[in-house]
Parts: C-alpha cells; structure tokens; sequence
C-alpha cells in the first residue's frame, strides 16, 4: 500500500485535504520534481500527511509546514497522524504563538535560510496575514518555484466560523466582510511581485502561480 493510500484509510473523514485533491498535488509536486515545500496553515495536519506521504512514495524531499501554536490541541493533531502514517522524518511542524508570518521571518533571518521549490498556502484567507504572508514566502521560494493558493474566493461572509462567531465579523467592514482576499492577493499582489498566473482549478478552489 502506499503511503497515499495509507493516509486515506486511516485518517479520511479528517479534514480538510481530501484523495481527489492530494493526487492532484502528486501530480504537480511529481512534474516539478519538488523535493523541498512549504505549507501554511496545517489544521489537523491531514494535507501534511497526505504531502509527507508524496515525498515518502516518491523517496525523496521534506515538508516544513506552519500553523498556529492551538493545532497542538486538535484531535487529532498533526503530532499523532504522522506518527501513525509513518511519516514523521519527512514532515517538520512549527508552531506560532500568535501569526505564521513571524515563523517565516525567523526562517529568512536564519542562519542558512531554506529555499522552497514549491508552497501550499492555505492559512488564515484574511487580507492582512495573506497578503504579507506571500511577500515573505517569495523571500523563501525558488525562482522558477510554484504557489498554490488555496479557497481562491473564500470571503469572511461565507465562512461558517464568522457565521458561528457573528461578534468578530463585525470587527470588519461590510465591504472587506464581502471581499474574496484570497483571490485579491492573487490579483494584486502575486503580479507585481512577478509571478505568472499558470492555472486556476476551480473544482479544487486553487489557483497556481510561478515564480519567474
């Protein structure tokens, strides 16, 4: 069984990354021959698994993925899931006290700063954390690397946490409440930091974009 298979079958009704989505990552993280990637915003740590789980089929490369210091708390947390799959040497978790884009400034500021073939961004959707959560993945990607952006038109109205949590949507104005900002990013920013559009998959809410 692979290690792909293996993910699915203990961990599908985890979300949030599901099989149709993780083997069309294997088949970009296969055509790109990425070998090192970055994650923003694990959750659970299934998409972690499931990107583990492509490196260790393909017998090469290493996951650093992020998210915030109360993902220790899920059950189940990403500790235990790569545990159980296998995969706990191809997957490095930080955790931040309060937002990823401090983690990643540690990680530019480091030492020797890591350099990413490839990042899947799926943390947080707001503007602020989006928007200057992608100037400082470009600082760590590759020329030539690849984005995936994740919920290209995910808005603060439509997610069932505001919903639930009416209180702190009316911290934003009705105007930023409605906005895709995932998809702003995408328009406004990914561009003037000279990246390509290369795809949209809208059946997977993802849009693909290249560092030149």
């Amino acid at each position: 069984m692979s290690k792909l298979d293996l993910v699915t079958e203990k961990f599908a009704s985890v979300p949030y990354m599901d099989l149709a989505q993780a083997r069309v990552l294997a088949d970009i993280i296969e055509r790109e021959q990425a070998e090192q990637i970055l994650e923003i915003g694990f959750y659970h740590g299934k998409s972690s698994c499931y990107i583990g789980a492509i490196l260790e089929d393909r017998g090469a490369g290493t996951l650093t993925t992020v998210d915030r210091e109360s993902a220790r708390e899920r059950s189940p947390n990403i500790e235990g899931m790569l545990s159980a799959c296998g995969l706990t040497d191809r997957v490095q978790a930080l955790y931040c006290y309060r937002s990823y884009t401090w983690e990643l400034q540690k990680l530019i500021t480091s030492e020797a700063p890591p350099q990413f073939d490839l990042c899947y961004f799926d943390g947080g959707h707001m503007w602020d954390g989006t928007g200057f959560g992608l100037i400082l993945v470009d600082m760590l990607l590759k020329p030539g690397g690849l984005l995936i952006l994740d919920d290209m038109d995910w808005t603060i109205d439509q997610s069932p946490f505001f919903q639930q949590n009416p209180n702190l949507a009316q911290e934003y104005s009705a105007d930023e409440r409605a906005a895709p900002t995932v998809r702003l990013a995408w328009d406004l920013i990914l561009p003037r930091l000279g990246y390509v559009h290369e795809a949209e998959i809208r059946e997977l809410h993802w849009g693909v974009a290249r560092k030149t």
